[in-house]
Parts: structure tokens; sequence; C-alpha cells
């Protein structure tokens, strides 16, 4: 990849933002500026991808910040280029609604929704990885290897609950997650809550300590099957808040969340959310800084 001329075009599309503010107000339809830099994104990506044989590229970032667009022209440039690929959200891998009720009556009220590690079906998923991950087929390094067929899920978060099965075969997997390649925090810092619901709902960290020992157990053996990284950081936690919340509105009225209940939500995702923009780069990958208007303010190499 040429980063180098990455860099460069990102500048240039960020020199246009004038540009685009005035074309909205005289009715010009124009991509969004951050959209623009997906585009940007994925074209370089793409032959990346192709020539070194990829097969699995992960794509992590907090709520709201773009990743499953992201994902969605990754698969386009990679397409586009003669080899195979889907995308697919951590998120269609959560357990179904009566697995989480289950946790709920079993280990911590607060299991019940759905979003930190230990509410998604880590062995179906490991199980999609080794089916294409290159760790299980040396002898496609470097180059496209033929198309792998999966049975991937899906989950409806309207309804809070999956919403089946559909077979797909590729030689390239996006896979974009908000916790993805997270690692275990440290004891001492699950001592002290992050917000009211951990405050409120989890005083004595039951919660939080039973999630951090999922990512121990289970999560951190999905993260070497990832052959190259693209980590999304938001300004602000505040963002991830607007962003959501824009997500939200974006749903049926009978399926969303009040704001209340959304403020809630959110907060399951907060410690970890805040703990891996404070944890290493993931390695190789590339690691992005966005603006409040999904642009990109700055990105690097890890």
């Amino acid at each position: 990849m040429n980063f180098k001329k990455l860099q460069q075009q990102l500048a240039s599309a960020a020199n246009s933002d004038v540009a685009f503010a005035s074309s909205k107000n005289a009715g010009s339809k124009i991509t969004p500026v951050g959209f623009t830099d997906w585009q940007l994104f994925s074209s370089a990506l793409a032959p990346m991808v192709v020539e070194k044989g990829l097969s699995v590229v992960g794509i992590c970032g907090s709520q709201g910040s773009g990743k499953s667009t992201l994902a969605e022209y990754l698969v386009s440039a990679i397409s586009a280029l003669g080899v195979s690929a889907v995308a697919v959200s951590l998120d269609d891998f959560y357990l179904t609604r009566a697995q989480r009720s289950s946790l709920a009556a079993t280990v911590h009220p607060l299991l019940q929704t759905r979003g930190v590690p230990g509410t998604h079906d880590v062995a179906l998923l490991q199980q999609v990885l080794e089916t294409i991950s290159t760790i299980n087929a040396p002898e496609f390094n470097n180059a496209p290897r033929p198309p792998v067929k999966m049975n991937l899920p899906s989950f409806n978060k309207g309804m809070d609950d999956r919403n089946g099965f559909s077979d797909v075969a590729a030689s390239v997997l996006v896979l974009e997650g908000w916790c993805l390649g997270v690692q275990p925090q440290p004891e001492h810092l699950l001592d002290k809550a992050v917000n009211a619901l951990e405050e409120a709902e989890d005083e004595d960290g039951l919660w939080r300590r039973w999630v951090n020992q999922q990512i121990q157990n289970g999560y951190t053996d999905l993260w070497p099957h990832v052959d190259y990284w693209v980590q999304l950081k938001a300004p602000s936690f505040a963002q991830v808040h607007e962003w959501r919340g824009e997500q939200e509105a974006r749903l049926p009225k009978p399926q969303r969340m009040s704001w209340v209940q959304l403020k809630r939500f959110i907060e399951h995702y907060e410690r970890l959310t805040r703990w891996q923009w404070q944890s290493p780069n993931l390695q190789p990958g590339l690691n992005v800084t966005l603006a409040e208007d999904h642009s990109v303010r700055a990105v690097s190499l890890s």
C-alpha cells in the first residue's frame, strides 16, 4: 500500500470540505466527506489485500464510527479487483435473546443486554475464522485463496435477536466490530466503576470481572486470525453518544430506544471502548483518528 499517497489524498479531500459545505446549500448531491475518505481508504487497501493474499481484515472502532460503511466500501473495492469478498459484523454473532436471558438469570442481569464480550457466540465466530484464515492454509499465503464456503449469521437489532443464517463463498472476509482486538484489563482497573450504570447495577464488579474473564478465555484466541487491522478512533466519548443516536434514529419508530434507554445501553460499552483507546495499536494495520463529521483527522501505520 502506498501510504504516502493515501495521506496526500486524504489531505486533498480535507481541503475540499469548504467546497462540500457550500455545495450542500446549493442542493448538489456529493458524497459526504467521511464517506469520501472511506472510498480513498478502500482504494488504497484493496490492492494490498489482494497482492498479499490476505484472508481476514478486521475493522474496529466505537459505536457509530463508520465501521460498517468502511467494510462495505472495502468489499466493493476488493471485488472490483476480481477477488470475492464479504463483510460480516461481530454484532451478527450475538447470542440469541433466549441465550442472553439465561446468562442474565445465572450470571448477572446486565448480560441480558447485547454487546460486551460474553454475549457473542465465540465458538461460531471461531469456526468461521478457522474456515477462511490463512493460518490454516499457508499454501495460499501471498496469493488470493479460492473462495471458501461459510455459513454466516445475521442479527436484527430492532428485534434484538438472531435473524437466521446465509451461505456465502468468498476469498476475503472483512470483519468489523466495536471490540475487535480487545485484550483483558489488569485486575486493578476493574475496581472502580467508570459510569452510572456500573455504580448502580454492578456495584460489586461481578459483571465487569466476568466480562474481562471472557476476553481472556475466548476472544484473545480469535484475534490472530486477523491478517490486517484498521482501527477507528472517535474524537471523544460524547461523540460516540451522538453517532450512536444517529444510528438509532434510522430504525423504525417502534424499534427505537428512548434517549434514556440509549444512554444506558451505551454505558455497557464505555469501559472497553475507552480501554481500547488506551491500549497498544493492533498490528499490522492502520490507526485512523476521526473528526466529528467522520472525516479522517490523522492516519498512521502500526
